[in-house]
């Protein structure tokens, strides 16, 4: 192999290793359980850690699981079948952490949404659940996701920082 071969094939296996540890699209797809109930939502996920990086770069965990509730909120507006806003209960550690109960209104989730802008959408299924029933409807839908890419990071990592739950 020649020298300017060997420099092209190092090249090219670099650029192949900074964009899996940097990804350049978006993407909010995390292991967790979204479920729903007359306009209240719980996001269940396994992660004790939220503050650990999500993808290998700055984003945590917890930005990555905040950001997947303003995009389901924003959809769920959207379409019409919410309409003041939703109600989230976030819970890590499969359930045993309490991370808090945060309200995005729609109105809120629109301004994310335009202020970050939306990528494509990521299959995103959510367990409805009615009455009583043990066990949810699941249901898959493609939801957009926030485009938190760039010099966008710094900004959202800021809000989640200040983004308060309600209790």
């Amino acid at each position: 192999m020649k020298k300017w071969q060997s420099l092209l094939a190092l090249g090219i296996a670099t650029s192949v290793v900074c964009t899996i540890a940097n990804p350049l699209r978006a993407s909010t797809a995390l292991p967790m359980t979204l479920s729903t109930s007359e306009g209240y939502y719980t996001m269940r996920v396994p992660d004790t850690n939220t503050t650990k990086s999500a993808y290998g770069g700055r984003l945590r965990v917890y930005d990555v699981h905040v950001a997947k509730m303003f995009e389901v909120t924003h959809r769920v507006c959207a379409t019409g079948r919410l309409s003041g806003g939703a109600n989230w209960t976030y819970l890590a550690g499969s359930g045993e952490i309490d991370m808090g109960n945060f309200y995005i209104s729609c109105a809120l989730a629109n301004d994310i949404a335009t202020a970050y802008g939306l990528g494509n959408p990521e299959r995103t299924t959510i367990l409805h659940f009615a009455g009583e029933e043990p066990e949810g409807d699941p249901r898959t839908e493609g939801v957009p996701i926030l485009n938190i890419t760039g010099g966008k990071i710094d900004r959202w990592m800021n809000f989640t920082r200040n983004f308060k739950p309600s209790r």
